[in-house]
């Protein structure tokens, strides 16, 4: 499927993994294909600028209703459970030596037990949902009802706003703008087009 993708949609695909690891998710979901699309400099993008599907709101949106990665969230979730943070970090460093928590400096590697190499938000190729997966799935159908053999961004964004569960209609709607109405608007500019 991806060699019918155009490198514009090859970019889209490429962008929203760059916004999960930003965004410090280890998983590419639908809501980072919706940053993606709106942050494309071509005519998609802008199309979903001037409906308000700005990468700003997209983003505020997002870390709104999914949040980000947080110490703080985390030491409280932890104390709600009877963990000291601070205990813990104190324990490790005496066991381990001083710094032992400390980022690992480039050049030098330490085994991560658990985690394939390769996997998760600071590193490699991070994974696709299942729903962002079915997203680009559709974008191929989107691509055949307008009678079109490549699959562009335009066919990713048409994806996006046919979903009717999961993030992306609520993230619509939460801006503003109607999955419906932006599909609508979408539609008319690539039929003209074609």
């Amino acid at each position: 499927m991806f060699e019918r993708f155009t490198e514009e949609a090859r970019a889209v695909v490429v962008d929203a993994q760059l916004h999960a690891r930003r965004l410090g998710h280890g998983y590419t979901g639908c809501e980072h294909l919706l940053l993606a699309v709106a942050s494309n400099p071509g005519p998609v993008g802008s199309t979903l600028r001037r409906a308000g599907v700005t990468t700003a709101a997209v983003e505020e949106a997002t870390l709104r209703l999914v949040g980000t990665p947080s110490e703080a969230l985390d030491r409280d979730a932890l104390a709600a459970i009877g963990i000291d943070l601070d205990v813990v970090r104190e324990k490790i460093e005496a066991s381990f030596g001083p710094n032992a928590l400390a980022p690992v400096p480039s050049g030098r590697r330490r085994r991560r037990w658990g985690r394939r190499r390769g996997c998760g938000p600071g590193f490699g190729h991070i994974p696709f949902t299942p729903r962002a997966k079915g997203c680009l799935e559709h974008s191929l159908r989107e691509a055949v009802t307008l009678r079109q053999r490549h699959i562009g961004a335009e066919h990713i964004a048409l994806a996006l706003t046919s979903m009717t569960d999961g993030l992306t209609p609520q993230l619509l709607t939460a801006i503003g703008t109607p999955p419906a109405l932006l599909r609508s608007q979408l539609l008319n500019r690539y039929r003209r087009a074609g």
